[in-house]
């Protein structure tokens, strides 16, 4: 199956991390290889007829119903289905370019993660809802962004508190991190990778629909929202 991820993410990554120093590519090739591959989990889900019984009650137009293989699908991808599978290379494209990252990897765990590799102990966590990912594409992909946030951390520290709206603490406990515990932490935690704020559908609608339709101010706006909600959610997080 054709990938929706295409190469040139590069060049639509225009935003202002590189007045941080910041080569903005890498994550932008981050976000649209979720973003693609979620598109195509959808419309493969689409072509199966499943329908959308997780929807947020939101009749959009894009839904068939209530279906038995509802299950299949995590809660946003079944409420958005219709927009995440119409969703186009150019779309992906745009929407990737935001300057942080629209898929969460766990990197408020980092002080955890460095707390369990020193005592040898294995997290092992419960997961509420289907997995967004197959689980080596999620394990690939989780790997890459340890790593890239790693490197963050050690060389723009205020940059990667932006880009995965990290704590300080975060970030300096990724930083401290060896290559071998960002390993054992993507092995774990792969299957925790899914879109940020993944319960707000009506922010995923407006940012699909915006991209969709290359309605490139609107989709700023949002963007900037979502830096706004990632700085007030690390400020609570630092909060005593």
């Amino acid at each position: 199956m054709a990938t929706r991820t295409a190469s040139p993410a590069r060049d639509e990554a225009r935003h202002w991390l590189p007045s941080q120093g910041v080569d903005p590519a890498p994550l932008a090739e981050l976000n649209a290889e979720c973003l693609g591959l979620l598109a195509m989990r959808a419309a493969a889900a689409q072509g199966d007829g499943r329908g959308e019984g997780h929807g947020d009650g939101h009749g959009d137009g894009h839904g068939d119903g209530d279906s038995d293989n509802n299950v299949l699908l995590p809660p946003l991808l079944a409420a958005l289905r219709g927009q995440w599978a119409a969703l186009s290379a150019q779309a992906v494209r745009r929407l990737a370019a935001a300057p942080f990252t629209l898929f969460d990897a766990g990197f408020g765990s980092a002080p955890r993660w460095l707390e369990l590799r020193s005592r040898g102990v294995s997290d092992q966590q419960h997961r509420c809802e289907p997995a967004y990912f197959e689980l080596a594409a999620a394990r690939s992909i989780t790997r890459r962004m340890l790593v890239y946030g790693w490197h963050l951390a050690r060389s723009r520290p205020r940059a990667a508190c932006l880009v995965f709206g990290a704590t300080t603490a975060a970030v300096e406990s990724l930083a401290a991190c060896s290559l071998a515990t960002l390993e054992a932490a993507a092995e774990r935690n792969a299957d925790a990778l899914r879109p940020r704020w993944s319960q707000q559908h009506a922010f995923w609608r407006e940012l699909l629909a915006s991209s969709s339709a290359g309605a490139d101010k609107r989709l700023h706006e949002l963007l900037l929202g979502g830096i706004q909600r990632l700085a007030a959610e690390t400020l609570a997080a630092h909060a005593p």
